[in-house]
């Protein structure tokens, strides 16, 4: 079974996301296939190669590891870094504060589809939140089409975002 790794189009992400799918690549390359070289050559040694049912496991799970170091590996070939939107207009990696009819008041991060993680207000510019505030401005009001009817927004402030975070060792 091939996997699809080669892409048409530049994928758009920030260098917090570049970084952080580097990061993954070489952890991969690294640790995770030197600890499950050293699982396979364990369960290897654990008797009777046909009827060893963890060597099956592991062999799969290698299989499942090379593809997503296949798909960082493809990702990253065609990412465009984008630097932050500046001039008080919100772009990809721009943090959008924004209030909805009711007053009540939302923290968005404007990134690239492959960094979206909605529970943390990262939200891709493909999606409709971020396609309806890109571009937009402190003071401007934009209109979302969601399932449930439009959904109008004020941009209280539009900033560039953070620098890339650190993992605290």
């Amino acid at each position: 079974m091939s996997v699809a790794t080669s892409y048409e189009e530049p994928i758009l992400m920030t260098a917090a996301g570049y970084e952080e799918r580097t990061r993954e690549l070489e952890l991969m390359r690294s640790e995770a296939r030197r600890e499950l070289g050293e699982r396979l050559r364990q369960a290897r040694q654990d008797g009777d190669l046909a009827d060893n049912p963890a060597l099956h496991d592991l062999l799969e799970e290698r299989v499942q590891l090379e593809r997503r170091i296949a798909l960082l590996q493809g990702q990253l070939a065609v990412a465009e870094v984008v630097e932050p939107a500046t001039g008080g207009r919100a772009g990809i990696g721009t943090i959008v504060r924004v209030r909805d009819e009711e007053g009540e008041t939302f923290r968005y991060e404007l990134v690239g589809a492959l960094e979206a993680d909605a529970e943390n207000g990262r939200v891709s510019i493909s999606a409709p939140v971020g396609r309806a505030l890109l571009g937009s401005g402190a003071g401007e009001r934009v209109e979302v089409a969601t399932p449930r009817g439009p959904l109008a927004l004020e941009v209280v402030s539009v900033r560039a975002g953070q620098a890339p975070a650190r993992r605290a060792a």
